[in-house]
């Protein structure tokens, strides 16, 4: 008996070279970096259980905050000043919030670093800043 022929179903150049990889239609996030998104609460108080335990921040954990220019950077310091609470939460000094006009009741982007253990506060002033060309497609 003599098989049916049947016409290949791809172009030959697919045949011969495979077919072509096809690029992802967004990028992959990097998996050491973790977010959150807060309500800065009573006197400063920062809290997001999932991202300080990615960061390996436990109660008692020793804390310093630098302020950037719109932002602040929170990283591990075995005598810093401020410290992780037995409620799981930080709170952020008056005169640092003020310089990055960040208010109580503010919500805050939370980027942290599992590999460096570092947390960066962003207000939303800064999200604006980061976002205005996006934020421009919502219209007026």
């Amino acid at each position: 008996m003599i098989p049916a022929l049947i016409p290949p179903q791809a172009p030959l150049d697919q045949l011969v070279h495979g077919s072509a990889p096809v690029a992802p239609a967004h990028r992959v996030a990097d998996g050491d970096v973790v977010y959150g998104i807060c309500t800065v609460g009573e006197a400063g108080r920062i809290l997001d259980h999932h991202l300080f335990a990615a960061l390996g921040w436990a109660p008692g954990t020793r804390l310093h905050i630098d302020v950037t220019d719109d932002a602040l950077l929170v990283g591990q310091l075995l005598d810093g000043p401020v410290h992780v609470t037995p409620g799981g939460f930080f709170r952020v000094p008056f005169r640092q919030r003020r310089r990055v006009h960040l208010f109580v009741g503010d919500r805050v982007l939370l980027i942290g670093r599992r590999s460096s253990g570092r947390l960066l506060v962003h207000p939303p002033a800064t999200l604006e800043n980061l976002l205005g060309a996006r934020i421009e497609l919502l219209g007026r």
